[in-house]
């Protein structure tokens, strides 16, 4: 079976504009089968490692393209691979750490150097980079051109979300002007609204918007979905910005969802600026588009995007140059402790947040050493971080596999690990507590406390949730019994 290449954990799509445009082609209505298409471009992959199921809705997808220049140079560096990664890969990996540290930050170092002159000169000079990656650059601002022209030809009936509704109209001419048969509806609304604010969301950043409560935090979209629901169209276009991620969360949600009927949803993020019926914006010459160097005429044209353009450059360099150190091979056993006190609280604690993603509470955790037991990984985990009584702490249940997590690309998580482990196997190991003594923190955390189990899901980091959502099932199991 052929492997499918991956950045940050998502898998990129190996398509030209060609074969896209067949596949779409082909789709069958009567199938009664749902489609999303997404447009994978830098900082939706940033965002997929900081965010596991960001990650999780992008691989859903069943179609995909590269949308931009910089994230097709990445793919392609990573498929290229290199000399001092793979000497560091076969050699230096598994010495000791006070050898493999200095080794690995003056590779790194001449590392960064080399993807910085292959970047530069790659993408200025126009290099292709298809061969290698069997890819084509397909920007969704163009393309949905493509698609309004299948849509008219095959007599879809399209519905475009986004957009504002002053300029309803106006959209709805220029789509008319050039596709005369199309039958096009559009949900909008005001420039006003919440919906339309391109901005970040410090939920977002939190990990607590997600595909299904995306409709809480813009209850707009609630109304969006209703529309979707009664039109039943073939095509819908989901043009809401693609910053903070609801978006790409709106579309998974109604994918998710068997009420909501289509045949192909995509996010299309600044199409609709681009058709006339948003906000207004300077399109870069051609020759700055062919040579990727678009973001820098964003950058004059739109100064409130310099510091979000200038993140995706700079992390996209790094983080590509940390993956090509890391081993793709191998998962590390780690324990995860559900540790409850004699009140039946569970105690979390707060990390340094000094990991991408690695923000809110999460449990007592560590890795499972050599010929180490989960059970006895976990006590001995739960008195060096917290400093409870070894004496005062007893497994009451065998440790259970929970799920394969896989990393997120960080710098200090390679300093620590050597690049040895792509993912951890999480066990999940039930504690309890009989002592008084109140948790005190090690280095890695910055809080301990204890909490009702009711106020657990709500307080806990996204990727720790689904460890805390098994843990229940098995203790309600061992209730009822």
């Amino acid at each position: 079976m052929k492997e499918i290449p991956q950045l940050f954990g998502v898998n990129l799509p190996q398509t030209s504009l060609f074969q896209l445009k067949e596949k779409i082609r082909k789709l069958n209505r009567n199938l009664s089968q749902k489609h999303v298409l997404y447009f994978h471009y830098s900082e939706f992959l940033l965002r997929a490692n900081r965010n596991p199921w960001y990650r999780e809705i992008l691989n859903r997808g069943n179609l995909s393209a590269i949308d931009g220049k910089g994230l097709h140079w990445a793919m392609w560096t990573i498929m290229r691979g290199g000399i001092l990664p793979a000497i560091y890969k076969s050699f230096f990996i598994h010495f000791p750490t006070f050898i493999r540290i200095p080794i690995f930050l003056l590779f790194f170092l001449f590392q960064l150097i080399i993807n910085f002159l292959f970047g530069f000169f790659t993408l200025v000079l126009k290099y292709n980079y298809t061969p290698r990656t069997k890819n084509q650059v397909i920007l969704g601002r163009d393309f949905v051109y493509d698609l309004l022209k299948i849509a008219e030809e095959k007599q879809f009936k399209a519905m475009l979300i986004g957009g504002s509704s002053e300029s309803d109209e106006i959209t709805k001419n220029l789509i008319n002007r050039i596709f005369p048969k199309l039958n096009l509806s559009i949900w909008s609304r005001s420039y006003t609204s919440p919906l339309m604010r391109d901005t970040i969301l410090p939920e977002f950043i939190g990990g607590t918007l997600t595909s299904e409560n995306v409709c809480q935090f813009f209850p707009d979209l609630w109304e969006a979905k209703k529309a979707i629901k009664e039109a039943k169209p073939d095509l819908v276009l989901v043009c809401l910005g693609g910053s903070s991620g609801r978006q790409e969360f709106f579309v998974d949600n109604i994918y998710q969802d068997p009420q909501v009927e289509f045949l192909l949803a995509t996010g299309l993020g600044a199409a609709i600026d681009h058709l006339g019926g948003g906000a207004k914006q300077s399109v870069a010459p051609q020759w700055m588009i062919k040579s990727g160097l678009e973001w820098l005429h964003r950058m004059i044209h739109q100064p409130y995007r310099r510091k979000r353009v200038l993140d995706s450059i700079v992390t996209l360099w790094w983080w590509t140059t940390v993956q090509q150190f890391i081993q793709n091979t191998q998962s590390r056993p780690t324990v995860i402790n559900i540790l409850s006190n004699k009140a039946k609280e569970i105690l979390l604690v707060k990390r340094r947040n000094i990991l991408p993603g690695d923000v809110g509470w999460t449990f007592v955790q560590g890795g499972i050493e050599k010929k180490e037991l989960p059970e006895t990984a976990g006590i001995r985990e739960i008195v060096e971080e917290v400093k409870l009584e070894t004496n005062k702490l007893r497994a009451y249940l065998p440790s259970v596999f929970s799920d394969k997590e896989l990393h997120t690309i960080s710098f200090l998580r390679f300093l620590v690990m050597g690049g040895k482990y792509d993912s951890s196997k999480n066990y999940l190991n039930f504690v309890e507590y009989s002592g008084d003594t109140s948790p005190v923190v090690n280095w890695e955390n910055m809080e301990a406390r204890w909490f009702d189990h009711r106020e657990v899901m709500g307080m806990l980091s996204i990727e720790k949730r689904k460890d805390w959502t098994k843990a229940i099932e098995i203790i309600k199991h061992l209730e009822e019994k």
